[in-house]
């Protein structure tokens, strides 16, 4: 039997719909139950994938090739585009539907908890509200862009990057091997490993009537689309491919665990604006939607300069983690309007990793022990947690409770959010 589970905003103040309509942790794409489509009498099952199709609309075409025509040129080769002449008579190809497995509780599973599934544990999977979309120059592939639904809308998550920020550092021309593949036009969707992935370490093909989930890329051969499996079968090497992931994460934590501290330097401030100008630059003249998302007016956002870091957290085998980020304040005559997130990367360089979080500085401006805080708490199938230190003791605050619809008022300790993420 199938179930569809919606998840739908309930009327609220605007405060609270803006914390709704920007995830707190605005960078993490797991999956929100909005159109999920889950299927217990399989396990993996794609039986009904064609329905998570998003239409290319003149509208959500010309919204994609906006925005992508609006990345600075400094930029380009993130992307994988060599100049601005690539970015003439573009057109999008067919969306591919960006998905998650999941167990029956829809937590995602990845690398940090696929060792941890019971044997035979029922898995689904499930619909991320999110599209890889192919952007076509002519004929030849140029980019993956993604687009998501936020707010019920269509909204334009950004270009796919290349090199560190792949789930495979080695893959810097995904969609021109997908353009190549054989079965492309048996393509019915994909999925990853890792969180924060590109969504395409998998593809999930209809082939000889049979779902076929194909490796895109396999690291130790250096061969593309070499190897299928079956549903039976897939598990087994996700627990492998996730064991070297987590090791690999180890060593990382290990090399950022003295550095939660972030000046801002005039080389990370050069990086970071163009980016958060660039996120904004396209609705800063509605007004209407900018005082729904707390920000007064667009001159606002011509005048930008970044607040004080805050270091990124989460737990990790039941220890408080620093995981190399750091949500920055976006500010405006003092007022801080956005969040930006910046990464170290292991060769010690720093990269964007996204803007959001509309309203959620805003209201942590307004909270009356902001001068405390300390850090951000990323907790799965949470909303976040501001990190403060109060009377000496590391106190974790709930952004926003379900039950009460207040923001800031549940308070907890480190165990105790240790034993809530272990039900």
């Amino acid at each position: 039997m199938k179930k569809n589970v919606i998840f739908l905003l309930s009327a609220s103040p605007h405060h609270l719909i803006l914390l709704f309509s920007f995830l707190l942790f605005p960078f993490s794409f797991l999956p929100s139950p909005l159109n999920a489509q889950v299927y217990e009498s399989r396990i993996l099952d794609s039986v009904s994938i064609q329905k998570n199709e998003l239409k290319v609309t003149p509208e959500v075409e010309k919204m994609v090739i906006t925005k992508l025509k609006e990345i600075p040129e400094n930029y380009y080769s993130d992307y994988g585009i060599k100049n601005k002449e690539q970015l003439e008579n573009l057109h999008l190809g067919k969306p591919i539907p960006w998905y998650q497995i999941v167990n029956e509780k829809l937590v995602p599973v990845n690398a940090s908890n696929v060792s941890h599934l019971v044997e035979g544990e029922p898995l689904s999977l499930i619909f991320t509200d999110r599209w890889n979309v192919p952007v076509m120059n002519d004929d030849e592939p140029l980019v993956f862009v993604f687009v998501g639904i936020t707010d019920r809308e269509y909204t334009f998550l950004g270009p796919g990057y290349i090199g560190t920020r792949n789930s495979h550092p080695k893959v810097e021309n995904m969609i021109e091997h997908i353009y190549n593949y054989e079965h492309k036009d048996l393509l019915m969707g994909s999925f990853e490993v890792a969180p924060l992935g590109n969504g395409l370490d998998f593809l999930i093909i209809k082939k000889e009537d049979k779902d076929v989930f194909v490796e895109v890329y396999n690291e130790a051969t250096g061969e593309y689309f070499k190897n299928e499996y079956g549903s039976n079968e897939i598990m087994k090497l996700l627990k492998d491919r996730a064991a070297k992931i987590n090791e690999a994460r180890n060593r990382y934590y290990a090399y950022v665990a003295d550095k939660s501290e972030l000046v801002i330097t005039p080389e990370i401030a050069e990086m970071l604006l163009p980016y958060a100008q660039s996120y904004w630059s396209s609705i800063r003249d509605n007004e209407e939607y900018l005082s729904q998302v707390g920000i007064k007016n667009g001159a606002l956002l011509e005048h930008l300069h970044l607040g004080k870091p805050v270091p990124a957290y989460r737990i990790i085998d039941e220890n408080l983690t620093f995981i190399g980020r750091w949500k920055v304040p976006v500010m405006s005559n003092g007022e801080p309007l956005f969040f930006t997130e910046v990464k170290l990367e292991v060769d010690g360089q720093y990269r964007w990793m996204g803007s959001g979080g509309a309203g959620l500085p805003q209201a942590i401006q307004n909270y009356e022990y902001k001068d405390m805080l300390i850090g951000f708490l990323g907790a799965p199938r949470e909303w976040d947690y501001l990190f403060i230190r109060k009377n000496g003791k590391d106190i974790f605050v709930k952004t926003y409770d379900w039950e009460t619809r207040e923001l800031f008022k549940t308070e907890y300790s480190l165990s105790d959010i240790i034993n809530l993420l272990k039900k």
